[in-house]
């Protein structure tokens, strides 16, 4: 598995997890929500995300397109 499909599977487990908690009556699943957007602002704005960076240390390998397995 790759850095960025990785990522992009955590990614959708914490919007689970955050939809989860909102439609149980837990209003803090927003928070989640909130932050992940401000995550994805921040790396579109400076080019530097702390996930992907944690990603590339987990597996190893950075690819880019459909080169890599």
């Amino acid at each position: 598995m790759t850095p960025m499909r990785a990522q992009r599977f955590m990614m959708a487990v914490m919007l689970i997890v955050a939809l989860v908690l909102m439609h149980t009556g837990h209003q803090w699943g927003e928070y989640i929500i909130w932050f992940m957007i401000f995550m994805l602002l921040l790396s579109a704005i400076t080019g530097f995300c702390p996930s992907d960076t944690i990603f590339q240390k987990l597996f190893g390998k950075n690819c880019e397109g459909e080169s890599c397995s």
